[in-house]
């Protein structure tokens, strides 16, 4: 049967295209959570999915009430706009396919979320321990890793370029109220919202113990393509007015030059 909003705390919208081994092992993580399972809902996306997803969502058995929606491939940010219109609890907790969440990650989001209605929650994106990382993946791993160091040790506040919806929450009426995901952007679209989020005077928070493992496993030919499309979404938010885009970038430059020389120097000997 079809819960009411007063009977779920949380809704966790995950979009996902063709990664059926990868979601049944996120989606059995949250069968985990510290949290009651009765308090939250997952709400799945296939995104074009034609590798049997839906199938493996809908013959799994799980404690919490679990809905799949199927639809064209239209990008994460149209999936992600469709499972917030099926969602039916106050608060949306957004996670990717390939994130396996600690157990108490739900938890800490809502308590965030109780202590401050106006929060936008970051969770954390951490290399999973015994997985072997390409050097890529290795290097982006540790750059995000820098970031939340610096966050906790109060050096500077986050802001909507951490808000990554690999693992960050918001109340759903504060994502309505933002008008949703631009479907345009095909990557950073949760950047974008966030900046729209900020215009609303949310509070931007980090939750350290709100962990997702990221079990990221992409091709380097992969991973700089995804690169590029997020510097052309960059240069799109600029033009639209969000000017500290490209002047984070600017300040970014030099110590981002050193991280990748050492990235080519560990991939492929010194670079000419």
């Amino acid at each position: 049967c079809r819960m009411t909003p007063h009977t779920l705390d949380a809704s966790v919208v995950i979009p996902t295209h063709d990664r059926r081994d990868s979601l049944r092992a996120v989606l059995e993580a949250l069968s985990e959570q510290t949290l009651v399972a009765g308090r939250f809902e997952v709400v799945v996306i296939c995104d074009g999915c034609t590798d049997g997803s839906e199938a493996m969502c809908h013959e799994l058995r799980t404690p919490y009430p679990l809905r799949v929606i199927s639809q064209e491939q239209s990008g994460p940010a149209a999936a992600r706009n469709s499972g917030l219109g099926e969602a039916i609890a106050p608060l949306i907790v957004f996670l990717d396919d390939d994130v396996v969440p600690d157990p108490q990650l739900i938890a800490v989001h809502l308590r965030a979320h109780l202590d401050d209605s106006s929060a936008v929650v970051i969770g954390p994106l951490l290399a999973p321990p015994g997985f072997a990382l390409e050097p890529w993946t290795r290097w982006e791993a540790a750059m995000l890793a820098g970031q939340y160091r610096d966050i906790e040790m109060g050096k500077w506040e986050p802001t909507p370029r951490q808000f990554y919806t690999g693992n960050a929450s918001v109340l759903r009426e504060h994502v309505l109220a933002a008008g949703g995901f631009d479907s345009s952007y095909r990557r950073a679209e949760d950047v974008e919202l966030a900046y729209r989020l900020k215009d609303l005077e949310l509070n931007f928070h980090f939750e350290p113990n709100a962990k997702g493992w990221h079990y990221a496993r992409r091709s380097l030919r992969s991973w700089l393509r995804i690169a590029r499309a997020y510097g052309e979404a960059d240069v799109s938010m600029y033009r639209d007015g969000r000017l500290m885009t490209l002047q984070s970038m600017a300040r970014e430059c030099k110590w981002r030059r050193k991280t990748l020389r050492w990235l080519a120097e560990g991939w492929g000997g010194p670079p000419v």
